[in-house]
């Protein structure tokens, strides 16, 4: 029998000029550097989630690019989509709730601690060439480390 499907989720890979990585640190949890994203409300499509949390974790409005990858997670039953982003308005401001930090990163220096997941997005959108990349993402390959493990 099936799992139940769960939430699908959605973020962005936001780069700028020099091709850094936008990343937010989470108040919660493990206390991860991430993308900004999140979980999808019932009825919400994935470039809504992905516009939104931005919105509401670093009160910036994006302007979406194309869908660089999308991943799925058989331990949920749920998909991750993230869409690859080079302009938005507005200043990067944490929400003091999810969100305590934000900075651009180099993809070949990311932050620590971060899910080996979030880094094969990262790398996955930096390098997008015009074919969304499409992977697994198992649980039993979830670590979370540094760009030192990475």
């Amino acid at each position: 029998m099936a799992e139940e499907r769960t939430h699908d989720s959605a973020g962005c890979a936001i780069f700028d000029e020099s091709g850094k990585v936008l990343l937010v640190h989470q108040t919660y949890g493990k206390k991860l550097w991430h993308l900004p994203g999140g979980i999808a409300e019932l009825g919400e499509s994935p470039w809504i989630v992905a516009k939104r949390e931005c919105m509401e974790e670093v009160s910036i409005d994006v302007e979406l690019g194309p869908l660089s990858g999308l991943y799925f997670l058989s331990h949920r039953n749920a998909y991750v989509f993230i869409f690859k982003a080079t302009k938005f308005t507005g200043e990067p401001t944490p929400d003091g709730a999810e969100i305590d930090q934000w900075g651009y990163f180099d993809v070949n220096d990311l932050p620590s601690p971060m899910e080996n997941f979030t880094v094969t997005r990262i790398r996955d959108a930096h390098g997008y060439n015009g074919i969304v990349t499409l992977r697994d993402q198992n649980v039993r390959d979830y670590r979370v480390g540094g760009s030192d493990v990475w």
